[in-house]
């Protein structure tokens, strides 16, 4: 089978891979569509260290299962697979066990090949409502629902969504549906377009001043400007998700104001990722428009081009198709 590897710091579309067998209690699943994640570029820049192959965000058809049930099902699936008995688990913070692979992060060969394996308690079907491009975006929009929810968004608080990727986008259509006032801060106006398009307030960054009257930020960008410029704007009190990539990037530590954080009292949260359950739920509800957001498509032999123009910003969604 053909698969993307990265071994002893090689990028590599693999032609004779061998197919993965499906261990008891796991199920061998033939992706249709993978998405190219910030980490899968981290992983193909050598700032992920992950020795295998590459893919985390997949929809794909269970062809092997012990559960004859889900056997040809559509599925999409929480990449983080730890074992059930851990302390961490038992406690129902599974995603969080140090000790846990992560589907095509650590670990665990990814969904970038013909084939590949994860446990069947990771999965949940898809409905037939939704189609395959729109299912592989499940696991980004668990993750701005995560956000959300850490956020704790109460009332009609005025929200600040900073950055113009797909987590931001998402953000923004999010935050919105929990009744508060949003408005997006990107520098590209194609993302402004979008949120014109879903009646979202937009903004250019630099027009925004930075006057400490927001009641929650949400820092999508993971850069030093976008740290200091949240801590800006956030009034007294006030909230900072930082989103995050599903394992940590080898780059450098951002500086911290500690200073203001203390005096204005700003409550930061990290976020990371969310139920994978609830972004499909989301996604059937019809609220969140995914249209527009998969602005480059691939076939799985043009894997490694698919790569580098996930590295290019004016791109939103890259897909790798295996039509």
């Amino acid at each position: 089978m053909r698969a993307v590897r990265r071994v002893n710091n090689e990028l590599y579309l693999d032609p004779k891979a061998p197919e993965p067998d499906a261990a008891p209690g796991q199920a061998l699943i033939k992706p249709t569509r993978v998405l190219i994640g910030e980490a899968d570029v981290g992983v193909a820049q050598g700032r992920i260290d992950h020795s295998g192959v590459l893919g985390h965000q997949f929809v794909g058809v269970v062809d092997e299962c012990d559960d004859s049930a889900l056997v040809g099902k559509r599925v999409v699936g929480n990449i983080h697979i730890s074992d059930p008995s851990s302390e961490l688990a038992r406690r129902g913070l599974g995603n969080h066990d140090p000790d846990r692979l992560v589907l095509g992060l650590r670990g665990r060969d990814g969904c970038l090949a013909d084939a590949f394996v994860l446990e069947t308690r990771n999965l949940c079907q898809v409905p037939e409502a939704i189609d395959d491009e729109h299912a592989c975006l499940a696991f980004m929009l668990a993750r701005a629902m995560h956000a959300g929810q850490v956020a704790h968004i109460e009332g009609r608080p005025f929200v600040s969504v900073l950055g113009e990727g797909l987590t931001g986008l998402l953000c923004a259509q999010v935050m919105t549906r929990l009744n508060a006032s949003v408005r997006l801060l990107s520098s590209q106006s194609d993302r402004l377009e979008l949120c014109a398009k879903w009646g979202i307030k937009h903004r250019h960054i630099n027009e925004v001043g930075r006057r400490h009257d927001q009641d929650v930020i949400i820092e999508t960008t993971g850069t030093a400007e976008g740290l200091d410029d949240a801590l800006r704007m956030v009034r007294p009190m006030g909230t900072i998700v930082l989103t995050g990539a599903p394992v940590p990037l080898n780059v450098p530590k951002l500086p911290i104001d500690h200073g203001l954080i203390a005096d204005k009292e700003i409550r930061i949260v990290g976020s990371r990722c969310g139920s994978i359950s609830e972004g499909v739920r989301a996604m059937s509800s019809g609220e969140i428009d995914l249209s527009g957001l998969i602005t480059k498509r691939y076939k799985l032999d043009d894997a490694i081009s698919a790569l580098r123009s996930a590295q290019d910003e004016s791109n939103i969604g890259v897909l790798v198709s295996f039509d």
